[in-house]
């Protein structure tokens, strides 16, 4: 839910509560991912491996989807309040970030109906774990430079005084 605030600090803690449910939406993403990776080795029934392939695919659309339209949006808000210029930091990640999403999206495509492809389930998940640190690192450097950067603005004056 979108959360506009023209005050610092309201916007920020928005914003925080926000990343918090988000980030816990990660781990839960490679849990599944790493849990899928594990089953493959134990060779599972078709069914077994197309119901995990699915709810890996529903978990990664969800945690992507909430990344574009309510975490991405909510951090370009909060630096709008915060009136920094991170346009530059912005324009240089989202381009990639966007890149990534249109792979998992393929990923998704291909097994989010529980087709099983055995031939190339392993490669695929191999690149798409390599996709997804990726991503990882790309969000992490977007939060770093807008909200960790607002956090310490905001921290700045309390520990002047």
């Amino acid at each position: 839910m979108p959360h506009r605030s023209n005050n610092p600090a309201e916007q920020f803690n928005a914003v925080e509560g926000l990343l918090t449910s988000w980030l816990k939406e990660r781990r839960a993403v490679l849990a599944r991912y790493t849990a899928l990776v594990v089953a493959i080795d134990d060779a599972p029934a078709s069914a077994q491996l197309a119901r995990r392939q699915r709810e890996l695919c529903e978990l990664l659309v969800d945690y992507i989807s909430a990344g574009h339209f309510e975490v991405f949006a909510e951090l370009l808000n909060e630096a709008e309040v915060f009136g920094d210029n991170s346009d530059a930091l912005v324009a240089g990640l989202m381009p990639d970030i966007t890149d990534t999403t249109d792979v998992i999206l393929a990923y998704e495509e291909k097994y989010g109906r529980g087709e099983h492809y055995p031939e190339t389930l392993r490669r695929d998940l191999s690149a798409l774990g390599e996709l997804l640190e990726s991503r990882f690192v790309l969000e992490d450097r977007l939060i770093a430079g807008l909200h960790n950067q607002h956090r310490r603005q905001l921290q700045a004056p309390a520990q002047a005084g």
